[in-house]
């Protein structure tokens, strides 16, 4: 009998190595991208079970089995404690999970919250919106126009809004899509200036942990009346999107039209989620605050170092990311070039409001997770300092000293060792 899809067919093991070489060389690697995260060994377990091939729909009566999809309760259990737990962190009564990243989170909220026609605010990519937004937003038929932007205070400018609307119907939906961000959005004073009947809705993808850690502002307290995004930025988990919200029509649109868009959630990366949740239930809030604190430091460091770091006026930050205008010193590219010789990931990006065409995007969420302190933000200070002003060959080995103090830990790669050696794959 022959078993198709075992044993280790003609270049497996060089798709395999190449893999593995890149987990390897990003290992050694100190990681400040915004948008990424580490994910604990348990969170990835479950992309070798037998959850990452098996679709998982309930019953319509949730203690029945689903005898179209049988033998899944196992799963579904596992997705009931995520939702409840997720539910708990956000002040959420609602959690939907079907969404499998931030931009299906995204077009499942603008499918349901707004109809063919109507009028959607969101942040202009200049003022640091998602470029999804837009493009997704206008294919839905929606007349997408852009909310009022403060570059001094680097959040929306209500009174500029209050005057566009006088004498106008609010918008149907509020869109918050703010994947440049430093500072909370004064939520409440935008209700007062949309009123009762406009949909605001919080994309909290690069906020979520720090919301769910208490650290941030709680959007649905606040006056958004739902929530979403992704899952893999502040928030420790797989790479993965959510819904929330309190208001039981609005979370039967959502379902409704997550269910058309989304035909399979990925029960691995539900049971991914769980795993993460439970972790923040477990020390979310020191971390969340953590984050925080390490990202003013070394805002504060950085600025005392010289360099030009945006919102100083303001404290900086109030989140995980802090943005530099290196344009004084080098291109952005060119710095992100240095850093990544020296083993530091940065993003080049365009930063809003500041003159060259791109900045320095960091985010402290990964390294706090890992455990980092304002101790070793002052010491990153100094090796941007010893490689971006003083192109110091040896901060190379500062980098690594962090590394290996903070890196992944040994069990980590000793279970990929034994998974590549059974897949055919060779070992690091």
């Amino acid at each position: 009998m022959t078993t198709f899809g075992t044993g280790s067919p003609p270049g497996t093991a060089e798709l395999l190595g190449a893999a593995s070489a890149h987990h390897a060389t990003n290992r050694d690697r100190l990681h400040l991208v915004p948008s990424e995260n580490g994910l604990s060994l348990a969170a990835r377990v479950p992309h070798l079970m037998q959850a990452a091939v098996r679709y998982a729909f309930a019953a319509s009566e949730a203690t029945s089995e689903n005898w179209a999809w049988p033998g899944q309760q196992d799963l579904l259990a596992v997705e009931q404690a995520a939702t409840a737990r997720l539910g708990s962190q956000l002040g959420a009564r609602y959690v939907n999970l079907k969404p499998v990243s931030g931009v299906s989170a995204l077009t499942v909220a603008l499918s349901a919250l707004a109809s063919h026609g109507d009028v959607v605010f969101n942040f202009a990519e200049r003022d640091g919106g998602h470029g999804s937004t837009r493009f997704i937003g206008t294919r839905l038929g929606l007349a997408m126009q852009d909310l009022p932007f403060a570059p001094n205070t680097l959040t929306i400018d209500l009174d500029a809004l209050s005057d566009r609307l006088r004498g106008t119907p609010p918008p149907a939906l509020v869109y918050l899509d703010a994947f440049m961000c430093l500072f909370p959005v004064d939520l409440a004073g935008l209700r007062n200036v949309v009123g009762p009947h406009t949909v605001i809705h919080y994309d909290a993808s690069h906020t979520l942990g720090l919301i769910a850690g208490g650290a941030f502002q709680n959007p649905l307290a606040e006056g958004a009346d739902s929530l979403g995004g992704s899952t893999h930025k502040t928030y420790p988990g797989p790479h993965k999107g959510i819904l929330a919200t309190n208001d039981t029509d609005l979370a039967t649109r959502l379902d409704e039209h997550a269910s058309y868009f989304v035909s399979h959630h990925h029960p691995a990366d539900v049971v991914a989620l769980a795993v993460a949740a439970a972790e923040m239930d477990a020390c979310g809030t020191a971390y969340a605050h953590a984050t925080i604190a390490n990202a003013r430091h070394l805002a504060a460091g950085l600025a005392e170092h010289g360099f030009t770091v945006c919102g100083q006026d303001s404290g900086f930050t109030a989140c995980h990311q802090l943005w530099i205008d290196i344009a004084p010193l080098m291109p952005a590219e060119q710095a992100s070039a240095r850093l990544f010789e020296a083993g530091i990931v940065v993003n080049a990006i365009p930063i809003p409001h500041i003159t060259a065409p791109a900045g320095l995007r960091l985010g402290l969420q990964e390294v706090s997770w890992a455990g980092m302190g304002t101790g070793e933000m002052d010491e990153l200070a100094g090796i941007f300092a010893a490689v971006l002003r003083d192109a110091d060959a040896a901060a190379s080995k500062r980098v690594q000293a962090l590394v290996e103090a903070f890196g992944p830990t040994d069990a980590e790669d000793a279970v990929l060792r034994v998974a590549l050696a059974a897949a055919g794959g060779g070992g690091r």
